[in-house]
């Protein structure tokens, strides 16, 4: 097989690809990437340590009486952040116990490259290839592949991981490719934490930040980050620059190993590295596991944190570890509430901000990609209303971004950039920004997948200035968060009434369910009461004296008066709007349950002004209940719930006129023309 030019990565992941031609039949379609995935791993590790094998297996030699065959004294040797101990090469495995030399190669690298391999899973699925006597000739194919540092650069080996992701998801049209993050996305999120962060981009005095993703994925993320601050620092010949330590986490196995890979032949193919970069592993804190039940950084805090939380994910299988966690209240990291068990997207948020470092410790960034759902789900009082208010609290919301739609490779729904600050500059304290991107967007000349559009450079440009400058001009805002919050205040009706006494509301009375143990005797004496009773209606406190008059000529009637006042009241009530208002005995005005309802009053307005304006024009008895206070952890105890919602269409809703109805027809009419003419040259 030729190889492709180093400088076309879309032509290597197409020969890459090409192998799963080779073992169509015994390995399913879906198992393709179980396969095409590790080996190019494997090859691109093979290659990185082919320079310095001899020089390795020398030092085997003199110091594994002292060292042992697994020690870090080996990078010094390899000069990367692993090693092999083997003598083995993908061409030099052998037609014959193929599979056992295989295992023997892997199990040779050192602890952090043998994890990546044993996470793939590869045996089981060489166990298949070497039965169908196919695992040698895979080998041979990927041995055939140049991917040395020397040929392939690490952005352009990014590039090929990449397609070869895009292209499994779209072989199975599954969700190979939810955990990648398009290019253009995380460099616009990468972009805006590092907005205005002169420190890091110009200090030469060494300088250590920490960037955090605790849903990694394949590490994009991480990736990018790193090379922007690689491209910001190229050719300023500085002595110290500042450094990045990475920190990631990830549930998904494959997804995983190609981060934790990621990281760990990063800056191979850098020849200006010194030694003590080049073995630096910046693999080192890639950690497997589920963020939500079993985060691995319990402790630590970060400078920077970016996270595309997958859309939608139900959190069931989690769920008794984080709602014993939330039981923690704020002593964890769900005590603001607990969204709705089909979607975690903003237990991911909760946890996002428990990573984040104090004003006082200097602060911290995060970027993090979510859908439209977490903005306004949830009515006041809820889960969801309560995380955002505690966000309000807290005042780390810096900025929400409306992206476009169709930028992603598997949903075209909005999606929403959160820009996090844990250490705002004085001008944007208790204020936040809505940028509305949703045009900022190119067409691609080929989609993928659902992905039709990108965000080029310009567009990203634009969305970063505009944040960093704060500028109202039709697409962005700036507003204080109290914009966002409302009481829902229970307002009350009074209850007009009277109670008719007619036949069947009589019957319904004497055979209800609260006069059952009432004996026939009696109940005779009640019916026999009404028959006599020259009213047909009363007003509707008269129960009371009503039942007690009845009562006379029972004998142990054994149910309470009040309990048959209440009955006769449930049976034989009537309202309208013309009947007097009722009152309890206590001569408080009683609320007609029926008209029960509720308002929504933005912070800010008082309730007196509201009712007036909004209300009492169209219903003028109505009252505020001040019995209903405000809930949840975050409560004040004031007269009404406070709810939350960030609303984009209250600022930048744009109204589109209707098209007109002739110009409708018309289209019709010359749809349904054209349609006849085509049959006619059909048929005819």
């Amino acid at each position: 097989m030729t190889n492709t030019s180093q400088n076309d990565t879309f032509d290597y992941a197409k020969e890459i690809w090409s192998v799963a031609d080779l073992i169509r039949g015994p390995i399913k379609t879906s198992d393709y990437n179980k396969v095409i995935l590790p080996f190019t791993m494997l090859r691109r590790l093979e290659c990185a340590l082919e320079p310095t094998r001899e020089a390795v297996l020398n030092a085997i030699e003199e110091h594994e009486s002292e060292w042992g065959r697994e020690s870090d004294n080996y990078c010094a040797f390899s000069k990367k952040a692993f090693y092999n101990t083997t003598n083995f090469r993908l061409n030099s495995l052998g037609s014959t116990d193929t599979l056992d030399a295989l295992m023997s190669y892997i199990d040779g690298f050192s602890d952090n490259a043998r994890a990546i391999m044993k996470r793939f899973k590869m045996e089981d699925i060489c166990k298949t290839l070497d039965e169908h006597g196919m695992l040698y000739l895979v080998c041979g194919k990927f041995a055939a592949f140049d991917l040395s540092p020397e040929t392939v650069s690490d952005r352009e080996m990014s590039n090929i991981y990449e397609h070869l992701i895009q292209k499994f998801g779209e072989s199975i049209a599954e969700n190979a490719e939810d955990f990648m993050t398009p290019k253009d996305v995380v460099r616009l999120a990468v972009g805006m934490i590092f907005a205005n962060d002169d420190e890091l981009m110009t200090s030469d005095s060494g300088i250590v930040r920490t960037l955090y993703d605790p849903t990694m994925g394949t590490g994009g993320f991480i990736s990018d980050a790193l090379d922007q601050l690689e491209e910001w620092h190229k050719d300023k010949k500085m002595i110290a620059p500042a450094v990045i330590v990475p920190y990631g986490q990830e549930v998904e196995p494959e997804s995983w190993a190609m981060g934790k890979a990621a990281m760990l032949l990063r800056n191979v193919s850098d020849k200006e590295s010194d030694v003590y970069d080049q073995t630096k592993d910046l693999s080192a804190h890639i950690e497997y596991g589920n963020t939500l039940n079993d985060d691995k950084f319990e402790y630590d805090k970060f400078d920077y944190i970016l996270s595309n939380p997958p859309y939608g994910k139900e959190w069931r299988p989690e769920q008794p570890d984080v709602l014993a966690e939330a039981r923690l209240g704020f002593s964890g990291r769900f005590g603001a509430g607990l969204p709705a068990v089909d979607d975690g997207s903003m237990l991911f948020l909760q946890h996002v901000v428990s990573k984040m470092k104090s004003a006082e410790d200097g602060g911290s960034k995060a970027g993090i990609v979510l859908s439209a759902s977490p903005l306004f789900t949830g009515d006041a009082g809820s889960g969801p209303s309560n995380i955002r208010r505690w966000l309000f609290k807290k005042d780390v919301i810096d900025c929400i971004v409306k992206l476009p739609e169709s930028i992603f490779f598997r949903t075209s729904i909005n999606t929403y950039l959160w820009i996090l600050n844990s250490a705002k500059p004085e001008g944007r304290k208790g204020m936040i920004q809505l940028i509305d991107a949703s045009d900022k967007r190119a067409s691609l000349r080929k989609n993928q997948g659902n992905k039709r559009f990108e965000i080029g450079e310009s567009d990203r440009q634009w969305i970063i200035d505009t944040y960093i400058n704060g500028h109202d001009h039709g697409n962005s805002v700036l507003v204080p968060y109290e914009t966002f919050m409302y009481r829902k205040v229970t307002t009350q009706r009074p209850l007009r009434a009277i109670l008719k006494l007619s036949e069947d509301n009589i019957s319904t009375f004497i055979d209800s369910k609260a006069l059952m143990n009432l004996s026939e005797a009696n109940k005779k004496i009640l019916r026999d009461f009404f028959i006599e009773f020259d009213k047909t209606t009363l007003l509707f406190e008269a129960a009371d004296s009503v039942i007690k008059t009845a009562r006379e000529g029972m004998e142990k009637p054994g149910i309470p008066p009040a309990v048959m006042a209440t009955a006769m009241r449930l049976s034989c009530i009537e309202k309208g709007e013309n009947y007097p208002i009722v009152y309890n005995n206590n001569g408080a005005i009683m609320a007609d349950p029926d008209l029960k309802d509720t308002e929504n009053i933005p912070f800010g307005i008082p309730f007196e002004d509201y009712l007036a304006s909004e209300v009492l024009p169209y219903a003028p008895e109505t009252w505020i209940d001040e019995t209903v206070l405000d809930k949840g952890p975050l409560a004040d105890g004031k007269v009404g719930v406070v709810g939350t919602n960030i609303s984009f269409n209250k600022f930048f809703y744009h109204y589109e006129e209707p098209r007109k109805p002739e110009e409708i027809a018309k289209e019709i009419m010359d749809l349904e023309t054209g349609l006849e003419e085509f049959m006619k040259g059909f048929l005819l």
